[in-house]
Formats: C-alpha cells, structure tokens, sequence
C-alpha cells in the first residue's frame, strides 16, 4: 500500500502487533483518541470516523465526570 503524501501512519504497524493487543486497542480509548486525530490529519479525513471516536470519548468522560461526582457526593455523606 503506497502512502499518500500528508499521511500519518503510526510508529507501529498493527499488523506487527500480536492478535491480543489488537483486541485490547479496541477498547483503549486512547487508540481511539490516536485513531481519529490520524484519521483528521489526513489529506482527505474519513469525517464518519473521527466523529464516531469523538463522540465515544465525550460519552466516556461524561460517564467518568458523572461517576466521580455521584461517588463523591456518597463519600461526603458518609463523613
């Protein structure tokens, strides 16, 4: 496969990677951080592609932020 010019490609080709790492990036939200800023970088981003992955990380932090500030509010009562 030939690289078109203003590609980026990762430091560590996926096909060099055993079949477990493949399968644990896929839940790692940081590859998807990676993927769709390598995707947006793009000559001709894959748009579909870096908003499906930014929507994924938007929904995991306001999972986190609400999580922490319910087990916040359980450990105030609780003092």
């Amino acid at each position: 496969m030939d690289q078109a010019e203003g590609d980026v490609e990762p430091a560590l080709p996926k096909s060099l990677v055993p079949h477990w790492i493949r399968v644990v990036a896929r839940f790692n939200p940081i590859d998807w951080a990676l993927v769709s800023a390598r995707s947006a970088m793009r000559d001709s981003p894959d748009w579909s592609l870096v908003l499906s992955r930014g929507a994924a990380l938007t929904a995991l932090a306001v999972f986190a932020v609400w999580l922490s500030m319910r087990t916040f509010g359980v450990y105030r009562k609780s003092v």
